[in-house]
């Protein structure tokens, strides 16, 4: 799934040097330390650290960078749970391609949006 999301953050113009990834929510977590970041891609399902404990220590850390949970897990009381914490998007697998790419560019266009505000 990792490879999939980078596939399609690279299509959307972005640079490999400009493209993390974690392995499980103990890296994701040691990268939000250590690097800023635009946009993050989570799944709830992660190993270790789950995807919910990476987004809360996320907004903590990095308030300003937009977050989108991706995840089988579609049970509707989750999802608004996750709304009211602050995601900026959530997506259900299985996605389309095409509702993914467009997921991805509305929130790298907000990122970038947010950044023009601060300067």
């Amino acid at each position: 799934m990792r490879k999939i999301i980078i596939k399609h953050l690279l299509s959307l113009g972005l640079q490999e040097s400009e493209v993390f990834e974690a392995n499980n929510g103990a890296e994701a977590l040691r990268k939000l330390h250590t690097q800023a970041f635009d946009l993050l891609v989570l799944d709830i399902v992660m190993e270790g650290i789950d995807g919910i404990a990476v987004f809360k220590e996320a907004k903590e850390i990095q308030p300003q960078a937009r977050i989108v949970m991706c995840s089988s897990y579609s049970e509707p009381g989750a999802v608004i749970e996750l709304v009211n914490m602050g995601i900026d998007d959530f997506i259900v697998k299985p996605f389309s391609e095409e509702r993914f790419v467009e997921t991805l560019s509305r929130n790298l266009a907000a990122a970038s949006v947010g950044q023009k505000r601060k300067k």
